[in-house]
């Protein structure tokens, strides 16, 4: 049998051992995440050997094999495209937080699914402060978890997140997506979109409005780099219709 075989036939077998797990899992207690056909996805638990917990990776809950995990990128809870996803940035039904058993957010990539925290908020805070997690105690925004992450991202200073810089045509979240809420000229957030608050003319939120006094900030590996913005009063500034190439050149398109 070859090694490709192999793999696939292991994997076959995690699977459906994650998914005989997931049904004796119960939803009765404690803070936990659940997807809105019902499915448990997991338990925000600090205990990273607890069967239920999201944190554990050989478990239904947090391995990257299994139907039932937001780690499985071709899970329905897991995958860009998926019904349920949490990284689904057009998923209207997305997987609902509860905290000590009464529901809090829906963790969403979805910039319109409200009340929502990001999959990285969620996602960092679970990873570096579990107990923060499971209490509903989240970094304060987006932009806060995108910088301790690392990331090369545009957000705009009424705190709408515009976009990762990531040169990549098939990240959902990139503004080289033309397709995506981020690259789409027609998406309310996008710079592009010559319509929105971020893209027209008299905006003073804009990055095409030559006298905006609060133009959309460009950070490059969790730092602040320069505004993005055609004010050429503001020292520290890329130019909007520059930002493609300098991202090209600058950003990984492996970034996070």
């Amino acid at each position: 049998m070859s090694s490709d075989s192999t793999k696939e036939l292991l994997e076959q077998i995690l699977a459906q051992l994650h998914s005989e797990q997931a049904r004796e899992a119960t939803t009765n207690d404690g803070s936990y995440l659940q997807a809105q056909d019902g499915q448990l996805l997991g338990k925000l638990n600090a205990n990273q050997y607890n069967q239920e917990s999201i944190l554990n990776q050989y478990g239904p809950f947090g391995s990257q094999y299994s139907n039932t995990s937001i780690f499985n990128k071709y899970s329905p809870y897991g995958s860009e495209y998926g019904a349920y996803s949490i990284n689904n940035p057009y998923c209207s039904v997305p997987p609902k937080l509860f905290i000590n058993g009464v529901f809090r957010f829906y963790v969403s990539a979805n910039p319109y699914v409200t009340p929502k925290i990001s999959p990285d908020s969620f996602l960092y805070t679970l990873q570096s402060n579990p107990a923060a997690a499971a209490r509903g105690e989240f970094v304060e925004n987006e932009a806060e978890a995108r910088q301790q992450r690392g990331e090369s991202f545009i957000q705009a200073q009424d705190g709408v997140f515009l976009g990762r810089l990531t040169p990549s045509q098939f990240d959902s979240e990139s503004i080289f997506n033309k397709f995506g809420p981020y690259g789409n000229k027609f998406s309310q957030t996008s710079f592009l979109n010559k319509f929105s608050p971020y893209g027209q003319q008299f905006s003073h939120l804009s990055a095409y409005n030559s006298m905006a006094s609060s133009p959309p900030k460009i950070f490059h590996k969790g730092q602040f780099l320069a505004y993005l913005t055609k004010n050429i009063r503001l020292s520290s500034r890329i130019d909007p219709d520059e930002i493609f190439e300098w991202a090209s050149e600058n950003v990984s398109r492996f970034n996070n």
